[in-house]
């Protein structure tokens, strides 16, 4: 009966830390929830300290408890940035490569305080880091930067359900979902939802602006993604009637024969391309070195 009433105790405290850690009340690192899950009476007694070290700075952990608060602490970021040396060049990568916690908080309050939404791969590395304070900065600040481009995105929407046929709303909806579509902060099944509500807002964009070619690309290229083939070609063959120097037009092409599995069709559209004496910029030529 006591070794019942010990581990019941044991799975409501488990529940109670997983609860408190889900809603960032403990401080603690990420390491210790299984462990004082896994371990009874150990388990608990090495989370207790934990979190009392981290509380009380033991760990080198501030008590930022999000990105917003961190923007806001003016003192903090005297603190850790002070007068920023512009001829500070050590990548943060490097930084954390060579273990030097000082020089990576430094570069990441600066970047925190500029663009962060820029370098999302950069703090994806960053969250695999052995400093528990910058990797807490880092997930914290991406937490944000896709709270906001979801909120940003929502306001859209709403105002696109409002007016539909507003070029400047659609226009600016397109644009937010295509950065959100590109940063890297979501994947597979989220991902493809918002390459959807994309292809909506393109399709109604579209014939509203005919002369703005580049929404007909973009909307090309996001069925493309969406593995939505149907009558693509035909779209495809009118954009090359009507511009045929245009090497957007052939690198669609070969996006959409390599994604049909129809590779024997690149060849011939690169070689339309060479006859025709299409411009490429810096990208296009290596992008076409890349295929021939």
């Amino acid at each position: 009966m006591a070794v019942i009433i010990f581990f019941a105790l044991h799975t409501v405290f488990s529940i109670c830390m997983a609860v408190l850690k889900l809603t960032h009340r403990l401080k603690s690192r990420n390491m210790t929830l299984p462990t004082a899950c896994l371990l009874p009476v150990c388990g608990m007694i090495t989370a207790l300290v934990d979190e009392w070290q981290v509380r009380h700075g033991c760990l080198g952990v501030r008590k930022v408890d999000d990105y917003t608060q961190l923007q806001g602490d003016e003192a903090w970021h005297r603190e850790i940035v002070g007068t920023y040396d512009d001829t500070l060049t050590v990548p943060l990568e490097e930084a954390m490569m060579v273990n030097d916690s000082h020089v990576s908080r430094k570069l990441m309050m600066k970047l925190l305080h500029t663009s962060p939404e820029n370098y999302v791969e950069l703090l994806k590395k960053v969250t695999t880091s052995d400093d528990v304070e910058l990797t807490h900065y880092a997930t914290t600040a991406m937490m944000e930067i896709q709270s906001d481009y979801e909120r940003k995105i929502g306001e859209l929407l709403d105002r696109v359900k409002r007016t539909p046929d507003d070029v400047s709303v659609l226009m600016q909806c397109t644009s937010r979902l295509k950065a959100y579509i590109d940063s890297g902060l979501i994947s597979d099944t989220i991902l493809m939802q918002y390459r959807l509500r994309l292809d909506e807002i393109l399709s109604a964009l579209c014939p509203l602006v005919p002369d703005a070619v580049r929404f007909e690309y973009e909307c090309i290229e996001n069925r493309i993604m969406l593995e939505k083939y149907e009558g693509i070609d035909k779209r495809l063959a009118a954009l090359e009637r009507k511009y045929p120097e245009d090497g957007r037009v052939y690198m669609l092409y070969v996006q959409y024969y390599y994604s049909t599995h129809s590779g024997g069709k690149i060849e011939d559209t690169l070689r339309r391309m060479k006859e025709r004496g299409v411009y490429l910029d810096s990208a296009g030529k290596e992008w076409l070195q890349v295929w021939t």
